[in-house]
């Protein structure tokens, strides 16, 4: 099939829709489809955005005019997307709700993908009208609170489904210098280390964090990710003891599994106040992409017990869920974890086949299945 992605997200930072839209092209190419990429870039650019993002050259890239920043950004994004779209697809495919509003008047197969609730009176309009064209074919929700919100007003529709984000498992079965990474990181060889990786905003519980290195004295917390102004905030936090906390900073999504051969134990300490970019509350219903590479990476995960994270973790079974979100609480799991090993084990393994089911590739094949 030939499949148009129409995407405009903030291109070359650390925000996970850009990360989002590669995979999701990488993979419908994939799985046997002509996939073109209408995004907002210059031509001189195109040939670094498949290696900023780690993704095969098997989907083309049609650069479209665009603002990098800013509320229009999709709105401007959106009606160049209708002026430059060339030649007939089976599908549409788009994130962008400006677009897939314009285009549901007289384009046909529109697939819109909506990563999180109705924020105003005109997206609200957006979704109703996807509800009742006949040209969105299908709305495709990255989690149950996200389909919740929806159908909040209309109850019920045939159209919508959930497909929560993925992972790409190949990533997770390659061969890392652990030593040399450990060695580059000034991290003892034979050292626990305890990682945390994605965006450091508002809620994401690094101030926990803080607390168990003191805890944990011999133990490494190591931190990957995170825009520079978010991580100063929490480097002035730290005290002259905080000596087994490392901050990475922003690193390239290909470097990214390189961090897990080190790790002994992946944590998410969510609040919830957990926000996304934009300073909006997603406890309800985000779908972090870094869930699902930790389940790949098949290590021990220990993550707040959330509604946007319990819906794919279970307790006990794939994850170690914490309910009262205090820093003892963390410290009790990771103690259990670490010194059973027999438990560590058993979710390790879990965790690893709880990651097959959510692949890219399957993702795609069910968007347009």
């Amino acid at each position: 099939m030939n499949i148009l992605y129409v995407g405009s997200p903030e291109l070359f930072g650390s925000g996970a829709s850009s990360i989002h839209v590669s995979r999701i092209c990488e993979a419908f190419a994939e799985n046997g489809n002509k996939v073109d990429l209408l995004l907002p870039i210059k031509e001189n650019k195109v040939d670094y955005f498949y290696e900023f993002y780690d993704v095969k050259q098997i989907f083309n890239i049609i650069p479209c005019s665009g603002v990098k920043k800013g509320k229009l950004r999709h709105l401007i994004h959106g009606i160049n997307a209708l002026v430059k779209k060339k030649g007939k697809y089976d599908f549409i495919v788009t994130r962008n709700i400006s677009f897939a509003y314009l285009a549901s008047f007289f384009m046909k197969n529109i697939v819109i993908d909506i990563h999180h609730p109705p924020i105003n009176f005109l997206s609200r309009i957006a979704t109703n009208r996807f509800i009742k064209s006949t040209n969105i074919k299908k709305i495709i929700c990255n989690s149950e609170g996200t389909m919740s919100s929806i159908l909040k007003t209309i109850h019920s529709s045939e159209k919508i489904k959930v497909l929560h984000n993925g992972v790409r498992l190949e990533d997770f079965k390659k061969e890392y210098d652990s030593v040399g990474i450990k060695k580059s990181l000034s991290i003892p060889e034979g050292s626990k280390v305890v990682s945390y990786i994605g965006n450091t905003y508002k809620g994401r519980g690094i101030e926990i964090i803080i607390n168990l290195a003191e805890k944990f004295p011999k133990t490494f917390f190591l931190i990957v990710g995170g825009e520079d102004s978010d991580n100063r905030y929490y480097k002035n936090l730290l005290s002259s003891s905080n000596k087994n906390i490392i901050f990475t900073g922003h690193v390239p999504s290909k470097i990214v599994p390189s961090y897990y051969s080190i790790t002994d134990l992946l944590i998410v300490p969510y609040q919830k106040d957990f926000t996304i970019k934009g300073d909006t509350n997603a406890q309800e219903f985000s779908s972090p992409i870094k869930i699902f590479e930790h389940l790949a990476s098949t290590k021990p995960i220990v993550a707040s017990d959330l509604p946007s994270i319990s819906r794919i973790l279970t307790n006990n079974v794939n994850a170690i869920l914490v309910k009262s979100l205090k820093p003892a609480s963390f410290a009790s799991e990771i103690s259990s974890l670490i010194s059973n090993h027999e438990k560590y084990k058993r979710i390790s393994n879990n965790a690893g086949k709880k990651a097959e089911t959510h692949t890219w590739k399957k993702r795609a094949k069910e968007m347009i299945s």
